[in-house]
């Protein structure tokens, strides 16, 4: 094992190591896909689970009413899909941008004591 310290070893912080893995994170959008995935697995399971129940309904029981039910949350729920899908593509990163220009500027004072 090396004995240098990193961002996770609970030695002194590098910063410049973690400002590259946030900066990994961040380009990647690791937590804007996982929760995406996790939305789209929720809207699976809930309308699994919705045309399970209607299809489980007597025939009897299909109402005007039940059928109006099970539309509107079918419809609630691919809204919702469609509104985190939509501000996870809206804000990522523009890959085709030309990174901004850097100037570095060093300033040099000097004094003078003069002794009378």
């Amino acid at each position: 094992m090396s004995s240098s310290p990193n961002c996770f070893s609970g030695g002194a912080v590098n910063k410049t190591q973690a400002l590259d893995w946030a900066e990994t994170i961040d380009s990647y959008r690791v937590f804007p896909r996982f929760f995406l995935l996790v939305c789209l697995g929720w809207a699976i399971a809930l309308n699994y689970e919705l045309i399970r129940w209607y299809m489980n309904l007597p025939s009897v029981e299909r109402s005007v009413e039940a059928s109006g039910f099970a539309s509107i949350v079918f419809v609630a729920v691919m809204g919702f899909l469609k509104m985190v899908y939509t501000t996870y593509s809206e804000n990522g990163r523009n890959w085709n941008e030309q990174p901004a220009r850097t100037t570095t500027t060093s300033a040099v004072t000097s004094s003078t004591v003069v002794n009378p």
